[in-house]
């Protein structure tokens, strides 16, 4: 047997990994489903041209999601008409056209001072819900996971509006309208365990999480709470691995109120979302709200107010994302605390060093990072199993892809052998073998690697690729006589 190892990845070509579908950093966009308008700073302006400013605003960071909150608040009397479904519609197949996969969330309040003035009943929520299973199933493609939504302020199940509603029938109503492939993210681990005895083993695992406080320390507000060596932590944790994460952090003016500090800490920070293996994090949040508008004095004065604030030492002149962008991160702190990484992510295609930071290292880790390590064949037969090595150095499994299949080639590109691999196998630091069985009487030319995404596109390996069409196989060529170098990934 002859083993080949792929050329990993230089760092200087990490960008062209942040294009890969189902991870990375999301925006934070809105429909009024009534209006065809955004929200909030936005309530004036065009849902559409509102999208098209926050993608221009984030061009440097080169998000592939976005956080899609669909408001049905007009609606909370009466069920949804054609110019509701054709805005929505509309709004999805603007995401499609620009290759952008949608975490959806309805809702319908959005003024959470007065909240029941605009919350629906439960029958009419359940008729909305139904009505919605065909923008469900005709968008699956689009949807990187659904956010279970509809209940209390922004959709986000606080806990005097679960009391007034029957949860479990919206959540039963949820799981049953939404595809199967598709995984419902909660924003409490209660939210799981409460309804589980109502829910069937299949639709249980399909429960995922979004936590929208991350403050870098533990809080009451953070899914599994304050305490790690807790029953509902432990349960979280072990979860965590095997749906979908995503996160947010408070606004960058509410730094000061819950952690005493202008920022938030990147160790502790970059250690949660490792340990609970998130797939996907907000820009909307601790980064660019002066710039982009969405900061208001008046929230600023509300959560004072809220949270009996007396000596509020005034507004932080920089966000922790901006002061991550300027915080250095070297391979010692990584070796330091056993975080993953090649080794070839600090250096460029000359093999010349490259200086690294907080903010890169999230960006590009964030879910799956996947490279093939290693293909061992017979070298004199080119047949027989062919043993491929992968390894995912991201935080979190590919759980948003819908498959990953090795594929071995003849020289006419015909394949002849194929593994399918498991995607909750791909753990972060796991070596994941895949065997690919070859009939003596046929040789094996080449070997690929589908990473493919629910909408026909596929996903880069964090190796170096010489062609690469955006929907098939990155394929290593084998040969029967010695090489002296890498193989490459064609």
């Amino acid at each position: 047997m002859f083993t080949i190892v792929p050329a990993a990845l230089p760092g200087s070509d990490t960008a062209t990994l942040l294009a890969n579908p189902d991870r990375g950093f999301r925006l934070e966009v809105y429909l009024n489903v009534a209006t065809g308008k955004g929200m909030y700073h936005y309530q004036d302006t065009d849902a559409h041209a509102a999208f098209e400013k926050e993608l221009a605003f984030h061009t440097a960071d080169q998000p592939r999601l976005a956080q899609v909150y669909f408001y049905l608040t007009d609606y909370k009397d009466k069920p949804l008409d054609r110019a509701a479904f054709d805005r929505m519609t509309a709004y999805l197949q603007m995401l499609r056209d620009h290759h952008i996969k949608a975490l959806l969330r309805f809702a319908y309040v959005w003024d959470d001072a007065h909240p029941r003035v605009q919350e629906p009943t439960l029958a009419q929520t359940l008729t909305h819900i139904d009505q919605l299973t065909t923008i469900w199933h005709d968008y699956a493609d689009t949807i990187h996971v659904v956010q279970a939504g509809f209940i209390g302020p922004w959709g986000e199940w606080h806990g005097d509006a679960r009391q007034r509603t029957n949860e479990t029938a919206i959540l039963q109503a949820i799981l049953h309208s939404v595809p199967a492939e598709l995984q419902v993210q909660l924003r409490m681990d209660d939210m799981k365990t409460k309804n589980a005895p109502y829910l069937s083993t299949a639709d249980q695992a399909r429960l995922g999480y979004h936590d929208d406080f991350l403050i870098g320390v533990p809080h009451e507000w953070n899914i599994g709470g304050t305490d790690p060596a807790s029953p509902a932590y432990q349960r979280y944790l072990a979860d965590s691995a095997y749906v979908l994460q995503d996160g947010e952090m408070i606004w960058f003016w509410a730094n000061p109120i819950y952690l005493q500090t202008p920022t938030i800490a990147s160790r502790p920070f970059i250690d949660r979302l490792l340990r609970n293996h998130f797939t996907s994090l907000s820009l909307a949040h601790n980064y660019r709200e002066i710039e982009s508008g969405s900061f208001s004095a008046q929230e600023l004065a509300n959560e004072l107010h809220n949270q009996g604030v007396k000596d509020y030492p005034g507004i932080p002149t920089t966000t922790s994302m901006l002061a991550w962008r300027q915080e250095a991160l070297t391979a010692a702190d990584l070796d330091a605390r056993h975080w993953p990484y090649q080794p070839e992510w600090f250096r460029d295609a000359h093999g010349q060093p490259l200086s690294r930071t907080a903010y890169d290292y999230i960006r590009d880790h964030l879910g799956y990072r996947i490279q093939v390590q290693k293909i061992t064949y017979d070298r004199d037969l080119l047949a027989g199993p062919i043993k491929v090595t992968l390894h995912n150095y991201g935080f979190a499994a590919p759980l948003g892809l819908a498959e990953i299949v090795v594929e071995a080639a003849a020289a006419d590109n015909q394949i002849i052998g194929t593994a399918t691999v498991p995607l909750a196998s791909v753990q972060p630091g796991a070596d994941v073998l895949a065997v690919v069985p070859v009939p003596v009487t046929a040789k094996a030319h080449r070997v690929g690697v589908r990473l493919a995404a629910r909408d026909g596109r596929g996903a880069r390996l964090a190796n170096i690729v010489q062609q690469f069409d955006g929907t098939n196989s990155r394929i290593v060529k084998l040969s029967a006589t010695v090489k002296t170098h890498p193989c490459e990934l064609v």
